[in-house]
C-alpha cells in the first residue's frame, strides 16, 4: 500500500513540474499573482526568470493597469516580450534547411544521399549514338521516411544569415549558405522501382555532349512567399497525388569538396 502511495505521489510531482516547466507567463497570469498577495519583487523574479506569452497592446496595458498592476510590473512585462522576441528571433536565426509545416509543428527533412547513378546505354547503341542516354540517380527503399498526410503540403525553406557567426558550413547544410531562395531547388517527382527510387539527374549523348540536371517538363511549379530575406514559405500551385517526391538543388556548387549528390525527399500518403 505504501509502495503505491508512493509510487502516486512521485507521479504526481513529475506531472506538476513538466507543467511548470512548459508553463507560459500572461497578462492573467501576472493578475493571479496579484490576487494571490505576491509581492512586487516576487512578480519581478518570476518574469525575469520564465518564458513569456503577454499581451502589450494599449487595451491589454490598460486593463492592468485598472486592476493595480503597477508601472515597474507592466514595463517589466513589457520588456519581457520583448526578451521573447529575442529568443525566438535566436531560434529561427539559427534554423537551416527545408521543413515541413504540419499544423505549426515543423519537422526537418534531413537530406537523402544517392546511393549510385546508373545510364541506359541501350537506346544509344541501337541509334548509333543518336539518342540521348539518360543518368538515373538511385536512392534506396521504395518510400521516404518523411511522410507527408496531405495534398496541399507546406514547406520552409530556412537559408544561413551572412552575419550569424555560429552557423558552420557542412556537408549536411551547404545548400543553405550557397542558395538564396527555393529558385535554386527544383521539385520533382521520382520513379518507384521495387525497393528504390530514381531520378533522372542528366542524360549523355556521343554528340552533344553530357548534360546535368533535371528536364523542366518533369518539375512541379510552386508559389513562394518571402518572409524575410533569409525565410520562406512554399505551397504548390496544384494539389499533389500520392507518391514519392524530392527538392533537388540546381544552383551552384561550392568549392571545398562539396557534391550535389543528395536530395530532400518526402512521400505523400493520403
Amino acid at each position: 500500500m505504501k509502495k503505491t502511495l508512493l509510487l502516486i505521489l512521485t507521479a504526481f510531482l513529475i506531472s506538476i513540474t513538466a507543467s511548470a516547466q512548459n508553463e507560459k507567463l500572461t497578462n492573467q497570469s501576472i493578475l493571479d499573482m496579484i490576487e494571490l498577495g505576491f509581492s512586487e519583487d516576487v512578480i519581478l523574479t518570476k518574469i525575469k526568470t520564465s518564458e513569456v506569452d503577454f499581451d502589450t497592446s494599449i487595451d491589454a496595458l490598460k486593463e492592468l493597469k485598472s486592476k493595480g498592476v503597477g508601472d515597474a510590473i507592466i514595463m517589466s512585462i513589457m520588456n519581457g516580450d520583448k526578451k521573447q522576441e529575442k529568443i525566438n528571433g535566436e531560434i529561427t536565426d539559427n534554423r537551416t534547411g527545408i521543413y515541413i509545416n504540419n499544423n505549426d509543428q515543423f519537422t526537418k527533412i534531413l537530406p537523402t544521399v544517392f546511393s549510385g547513378t546508373k545510364t541506359n546505354t541501350l537506346g544509344s547503341a541501337f541509334s548509333y549514338g543518336i539518342a540521348s542516354s539518360k543518368i538515373k540517380s538511385v536512392m534506396n527503399n521504395a518510400e521516404s521516411t518523411n511522410v507527408i498526410t496531405t495534398d496541399t503540403p507546406e514547406f520552409w525553406f530556412y537559408f544561413a544569415q551572412k552575419d550569424n557567426d555560429s552557423f558552420n558550413i557542412g556537408a549536411s547544410n551547404w545548400w543553405f549558405a550557397s542558395a538564396t531562395s527555393p529558385n535554386e531547388f527544383a521539385l520533382v517527382k521520382l520513379n518507384k522501382k521495387k525497393n528504390k527510387r530514381e531520378l533522372v539527374t542528366g542524360k549523355v549523348n556521343v554528340y552533344a555532349g553530357t548534360s546535368i540536371g533535371v528536364d523542366e517538363k518533369y518539375t512541379i511549379p510552386f508559389n513562394i512567399e518571402i518572409i524575410n530575406d533569409y525565410t520562406y514559405k512554399v505551397t504548390l500551385k496544384e494539389a499533389i497525388e500520392p507518391g514519392e517526391y524530392c527538392f533537388f538543388y540546381q544552383g551552384t556548387i561550392p568549392q571545398g569538396g562539396f557534391t550535389n549528390q543528395s536530395v530532400f525527399d518526402f512521400s505523400i500518403q493520403y
